[in-house]
């Protein structure tokens, strides 16, 4: 077996490829899309190294604990070996605790991608109409077309939208599907089927939870609990967030899953096997 480069998979090769150097960096405005998709990744793959890293780090005390009773050691080595177990004990703690630092960590940067694809993705669609006739509009007259700016064809645009009475959009608000179906229903992108009812209450939980780990310092307050009801089932008023392994699988696979929904009402459905039922099944590889 080759080690190194020349044994790389196609997948693995593309997350080092992206882990070297991030491909949104490449590219400005306009590529909310593929930016979706390079956050899940980036979210997935850090997370990843980082409970691979708590593992390494138990089995490196184990090695240096059984080759210092192999060899012995002086004092110095005795400080090292005490500074490693510290350590292997603090990532036991983190993994027996079902890494809950990490999840969240996690969580909020995965919700933060299906906001950003949304918010971008609505008025894209919707100036994409002005966009097209603008471009015509400029091979028709060349000589006025060399006087537009970015600027200027921005406010051209949103003159236009003025004049059609073209709606605004509505801001991000709310919880759960409601708070993008709202805005997608502007620019025609609205769900044609009906969301799963578990799916929309765990991204109304991961919302709720998004909110107390940014500003609540991780603790269930009475307002969460309003706007969530289903977390009652598993915290009570004034409640520390201990977001484990099985939350994160459950709460990334609804944002993987709306995601690729919402890009789907656009580009089509991948397959016919895409059963919105099964909607848990999209967390990411090895989460």
């Amino acid at each position: 077996m080759t080690i190194g480069e020349g044994g790389l998979g196609e997948y693995a090769r593309e997350q080092l490829k992206a882990a070297r150097r991030d491909p949104r960096l490449d590219r400005g405005h306009g590529g909310m899309v593929a930016d979706f998709g390079a956050a899940i990744e980036e979210v997935e793959r850090t997370r990843m190294m980082a409970i691979i890293g708590l593992q390494a780090i138990r089995r490196f005390y184990q090695c240096e604990q059984e080759e210092f009773d192999r060899q012995g050691g002086n004092r110095q080595r005795e400080y090292d070996l005490q500074a490693h177990w510290e350590r292997a004990e603090l990532a036991r703690a983190e993994i027996n605790n079902g890494h809950p630092s990490i999840n969240a960590q996690a969580l909020i940067g995965l919700y933060s991608a299906l906001d950003a694809l949304v918010e971008q993705f609505a008025p894209a669609l919707r100036d994409l109409p002005f966009l097209v006739r603008l471009k015509e509009a400029e091979k028709q007259v060349p000589g006025a077309a060399e006087h537009l700016t970015p600027e200027l064809r921005q406010q051209m645009i949103r003159t236009l939208q003025k004049l059609l009475e073209v709606p605004e959009l509505r801001q991000l608000e709310k919880k759960g599907v409601a708070r993008y179906e709202r805005r997608l229903r502007r620019v025609g992108l609205g769900a044609q089927n009906p969301i799963p009812l578990d799916l929309d209450e765990a991204l109304r939980e991961l919302g709720v939870i998004r909110d107390l780990l940014v500003h609540r310092a991780s603790r269930i307050d009475k307002e969460a609990l309003q706007k969530a009801p289903s977390l009652a089932k598993r915290y009570e008023d004034g409640e520390l967030i201990r977001l484990s392994d099985e939350d994160y699988r459950m709460y990334s696979a609804a944002i993987r899953w709306y995601g690729a929904e919402v890009i789907h009402r656009v580009y089509g459905k991948p397959s016919e096997d895409d059963d919105s039922d099964d909607w848990r099944r999209h967390h990411g590889m090895g989460a």
